[in-house]
């Protein structure tokens, strides 16, 4: 279906170690990629050079969904 959404969970490494956790919602993979890029840039100070994404988890969004994430210690 074309109107389907997906809720996707991408990871984006930065410099000096630093990974953030991506959250978005988007139609396609390559709109999550876009989609995450730009929300990375609004929530952060500065934007961080970043050198490799990754798609880890990508869900069909029905009532219900969601996801669970282990807690970094």
């Amino acid at each position: 279906m074309e109107n389907e959404l997906y809720l996707y969970r991408l990871t984006a490494a930065g410099g000096e170690g630093k990974q953030y956790t991506i959250i978005v919602v988007s139609p396609t993979d390559e709109k999550a990629f876009q989609d995450a890029e730009k929300e990375l840039e609004r929530q952060v100070l500065v934007t961080p050079v970043i050198s490799e994404w990754n798609l880890i988890e990508k869900k069909r969004i029905r009532p219900g969904s969601g996801y669970v994430l282990e807690s970094c210690s």
